[in-house]
């Protein structure tokens, strides 16, 4: 292999970053999780988590593509249980889709009973 084809490679090679992934089960299991992973710089959320857990997608509000179960643990409106994800503390501005995450993020997937 030559300088250039190896140059040229290296070049096509995504960069690959490191951010924590957090997940807290909240009342379904007394557990919290938490690891660094390594990813592409970019990715989103979901494929974080698919580095640590197994998920389910499927559309709880309003899209296909959310995540509506962690580990079998599944959001429940019923039981008014869901998935929230936060990036770097905020939920407001975090999708697990659409969110492209950076190096040193922390991705914090947190499953609650909204009691309102």
């Amino acid at each position: 292999m030559t300088a250039g084809s190896l140059l040229s490679t290296h070049l096509l090679l995504p960069k690959t970053i490191s951010v924590t992934l957090r997940v807290d089960f909240g009342p379904a299991r007394a557990s919290v999780l938490e690891k660094e992973v390594r990813i592409r710089e970019g990715a989103t959320p979901k494929e974080a988590l698919r580095q640590l857990l197994p998920f389910t997608e499927g559309e709880i509000c309003c899209n296909p593509a959310e995540v509506k179960g962690i580990d079998g643990i599944m959001s429940d409106p019923e039981a008014k249980r869901w998935w929230r994800l936060k990036i770097n503390g905020d939920s407001i501005h975090a999708s697990p889709y659409r969110s492209r995450l950076k190096a040193g993020d922390v991705t914090e997937w947190v499953y609650f009973e909204d009691l309102r």
